[in-house]
């Protein structure tokens, strides 16, 4: 772990025409010094050396000195005209006063003008950005971004994410100071862990609206927020200062418990679609298989994945064969990192892993999920419906693997499918508009859609329903030329009972369910992230 030097000890100047002031030390008893003039229509803003860093998110153990590689040297100090967009961003170094009550030594106290002025108003004039950083997402990309945002902005609002305790002495440190914004730099699962700390500080969807800048392989949520496919050093600084300006739009949070079930009725309720499901029979019936994720349940890879690795997520869960592949994956990334030091090599590494399941592609016709899933949408039995998939997606965003969308596109209000054409790979798809903020719902506008009346409203992340989606073995290929997967459903709980071990993913994380549980997944209230709409 890389360690850095004491915040006390550290300074940055901050060059305003020709006079270099002091504006990041620490005084014992008053506030960081800073003689800024505000209303200077530009400022040149540089740290004054590229060794002297403050980890801001930091528990006080790791401001230790660092002595950086010669391979790690920082970018050498840059100056960059602070603008009327940038200045807007930055946390005033006068904002902050040193505290021994929090763990990094210093909280927000906003000079009295500006506490007066904002109390009065209820506008405070800038919108700062607080930045949270995952070293380890796009190929260990993130610890080089947290090297050159310290000389960017003040160190101290830029954040290394270790643990749950950096997200919660952030969110303490600035709770005081008005109209904030976050901005992570992970992949999915990055950012949906921020989200969800976010949530449980901020149950009344009230907590600092989040952007991305994505830094993962799948980056779907970056993607439906329209910040971006993969990261982008030109588009750094575009990131940072197109937040302020984002569009505030409500994501729904959907919760899932695990609930012990009766295998034996189960197992019987299960029988009569593994008997239909398979199109194979006959002498041939004794050569039937079960999918490997079933046959296999003692594999050394599922052994440290039998938990769910979250009770929320915000993006989609699966279940099934692409699972199964997604555990092998992060599996394999857990074991060796070295092998996945980029998107590309992950991308590929993906492909790998998805050639030692070549059998149950090849072999699709002869198992299908209906035979070890009952599937009921608002107490609504649509198992028969999964028959011939061998992927069961449930989605929150139109958003899964990577920018495809098993949904399917559709730019109008509420569109009409009719599922028995949903097979043939002649399929239009219209473009979407991603919704605004969601607004407060009655409960009886909370209907539920089926594949039997094939009329589905549109897909919305805000519109506390879930879609529901089945995908055969061809249509995992197909999505990612554009086309879709089977709508079963839109919903607002669902249950998934297992009569068999199953793999399955949330958010990009996989994980391993024992035979004999049901997955009931409900709404879970809902979190302000940022729409980019100057894409």
């Amino acid at each position: 772990m890389t360690t850095l030097p004491s915040a006390a000890s550290t300074t940055s100047t901050l060059a305003t025409n020709d006079n270099l002031i002091n504006h990041s030390s620490f005084d014992d008893n008053s506030q960081l010094s800073d003689d800024t003039d505000d209303h200077d229509d530009e400022q040149l803003y540089s740290l004054s050396s590229p060794n002297n860093y403050i980890a801001a998110a930091q528990p006080s153990s790791h401001f230790d000195s660092y002595s950086p590689k010669q391979d790690e040297q920082p970018i050498g100090p840059q100056s960059f005209i602070v603008s009327d967009q940038t200045r807007n961003i930055i946390v005033r170094s006068q904002w902050l006063s040193r505290s021994t009550e929090y763990p990094t030594g210093f909280r927000v106290l906003l000079p009295s003008y500006l506490a007066h002025s904002n109390a009065k108003s209820n506008s405070f004039p800038y919108t700062p950005v607080l930045v949270f950083i995952n070293k380890r997402s796009g190929g260990q990309m993130g610890e080089k971004i947290y090297r050159e945002l310290l000389q960017k902005l003040n160190p101290r609002q830029v954040f290394l994410l270790e643990n749950n305790a950096t997200i919660t002495q952030a969110l303490d440190i600035y709770s005081t100071l008005p109209n904030i914004r976050i901005c992570v730099f992970g992949g999915d699962g990055t950012v949906g862990w921020v989200l969800g700390r976010l949530a449980e500080a901020y149950p009344f969807r009230n907590n600092p609206p989040v952007s991305i800048c994505p830094l993962g392989t799948g980056n779907d949520l970056s993607r439906v927020l329209a910040w971006g496919e993969q990261y982008d050093p030109k588009r750094l600084s575009y990131t940072l200062l197109q937040t302020p300006q984002a569009k505030v739009v409500a994501l729904d949070r959907w919760q899932v418990q695990l609930e012990q079930v009766d295998v034996t009725n189960l197992t019987s309720s299960t029988q009569q679609h593994r008997e239909s499901g398979f199109e194979i029979g006959g002498i041939f019936e004794p050569l039937i298989r079960h999918p490997k994720f079933v046959r296999e349940s003692n594999r050394a890879s599922y052994e440290n994945y039998h938990n769910l690795p979250n009770t929320r997520f915000i993006n989609y869960m699966s279940f099934g064969l692409d699972a199964a592949v997604t555990l092998n994956f992060h599996d394999q990334r857990t074991r060796d990192p070295s092998k996945f030091s980029s998107p590309l090599k992950n991308k590929l590494m993906y492909l790998n892993e998805s050639g030692k399941y070549l059998n149950d592609f090849v072999l699709a016709n002869m198992w299908n999920l209906g035979s070890y899933i009952r599937l009921i949408c608002d107490g609504q039995n649509l198992t028969h419906i999964i028959r011939n998939c061998h992927s069961l997606v449930v989605l929150n965003i139109p958003g899964y693997a990577s920018g495809t969308n098993p949904w399917g596109k559709s730019s109008s209000k509420s569109s009409t499918i009719d599922n028995t054409n949903q097979s043939s790979d002649q399929e239009t798809f219209e473009s979407t508009t991603l919704n605004d903020c969601a607004t407060e719902q009655t409960a009886s506008s909370l209907t539920t859609t089926t594949a039997s009346t094939g009329h589905f409203e549109r897909q919305d992340f805000g519109d506390r329903k879930i879609e529901v989606v089945g995908l055969s073995t061809k249509r995992m290929a197909a999505i990612h030329v554009g086309f879709s997967g089977r709508r079963i459903a839109q919903c607002n709980r669902l249950r998934i009972e297992l009569c068999c071990p199953m793999t399955a993913q949330m958010d990009g994380e996989p994980f391993y369910l024992p035979a004999s549980v049901a997955i009931n997944i409900s709404h879970a209230g809902q979190v302000l992230v940022l729409k980019n709409e100057n894409k």
